[in-house]
């Protein structure tokens, strides 16, 4: 193996793993905040399900990302896609380890898609963006955590009309659902989150190989497993810091709020990635949380702690940008 592919392996594949520990958190929250699951059984069920959602669960992300937001195959003679990809996971591994750190949930989507159009700008001009594209896809990752915590609050509210009167004794069906929904959420954010490190070795490959990015492209089985891999072993090892920020400070988190937030999240995240959106999942589980807890009793959210999630998202991607633009321009 060159210099050149160990070059975009290392920091493609930790940006996997980092995306996966950043996200684990916040996948695992609700199920172990309701008392269903212990936190490490349901890290190994979630690293589970996310290592076959994307090892499974198509393509359609990593091609939006390789295909439709920058002109890859029109850069100026001399600069190559290579270093964009780079520079994409390097601005996004920097900004966003200093977020999980610190214990929030730093959106490893804002970031790797912040830093993607910030490298194909520092090679190629603002004129590489296929802005209208980009500009739906930004659209889109801004706006589906409003609507998962808006969708998310509705249903609660009506899920506690419906089950007002039912006896205890449906506590087991409900926590049976909870797991239920639990794996299909850990299923979908698997393939959505993994394909976006896809994106980057492929495009990365033909680069390294002196080809031009076919108009629409293959993902290779191995890229698939390794990348399926490194994301699910982030999930295993990274999900004790966001969970206590996202689990146990937002609201006390019974049965049916986890039911509902993990259900709401799933079907957003999982229409999404059929769709080729390149969503943040662990901002989608944030949300829908925040609106199961509303939906109870808006009272008793911490909307102080939602703030500060929210001041960290607004964030991200605008600097994640600026930062690999800086990097591509000083190793160029």
């Amino acid at each position: 193996m060159d210099g050149g592919a160990l070059l975009i392996l290392g920091p493609t594949l930790l940006f996997a793993f980092m995306n996966g520990a950043s996200d684990s958190g916040t996948m695992v929250a609700s199920l172990v905040s309701s008392g269903n699951l212990s936190p490490r059984r349901a890290a190994l069920l979630a690293a589970a399900c996310a290592f076959l959602g994307a090892l499974l669960l198509g393509s359609a992300v990593a091609h939006t990302i390789g295909e439709q937001l920058v002109r890859v195959n029109a850069l100026p003679p001399g600069s190559h896609p290579f270093h964009a990809c780079v520079a994409a996971a390097a601005a996004a591994l920097l900004w966003c380890s200093a977020a999980w750190l610190l214990g929030f949930p730093g959106s490893y989507t804002h970031a790797m898609l912040g830093g993607w159009l910030g490298a194909f700008m520092a090679l190629g001009g603002p004129g590489i963006v296929l802005w209208r594209n980009a500009g739906i896809v930004l659209l889109g990752v801004l706006l589906t955590p409003l609507l998962g915590l808006v969708a998310a609050w509705i249903a609660m509210a009506l899920l506690e009309r419906a089950t007002l009167h039912l006896s205890r004794k449906t506590l087991p069906l409900f926590r049976l659902a909870e797991v239920g929904a639990f794996m299909a959420l850990c299923l979908a954010h698997g393939a959505n989150a993994a394909q976006k490190s896809m994106a980057l070795l492929v495009i990365a490959g033909f680069s390294l190989a002196g080809d031009p990015v076919p108009a629409s492209f293959d993902l290779p089985p191995w890229v698939r497993w390794i990348c399926s891999a490194a994301f699910s072993a982030g999930v295993l090892l990274g999900f004790s810091r966001i969970l206590k920020t996202v689990g146990f400070h937002i609201f006390r988190v019974r049965p049916l709020h986890s039911f509902c937030a993990l259900g709401t999240s799933m079907l957003l995240i999982l229409s999404s990635t059929f769709a080729g959106l390149p969503l943040s999942p662990g901002q989608i589980n944030s949300s829908c949380l925040l609106g199961a807890g509303a939906g109870h009793n808006y009272r008793r959210v911490r909307w102080d702690m939602a703030g500060d999630l929210l001041a960290n998202w607004v964030l991200t991607f605008p600097l994640a940008a600026v930062l690999s633009f800086l990097i591509v321009k000083v190793v160029e």
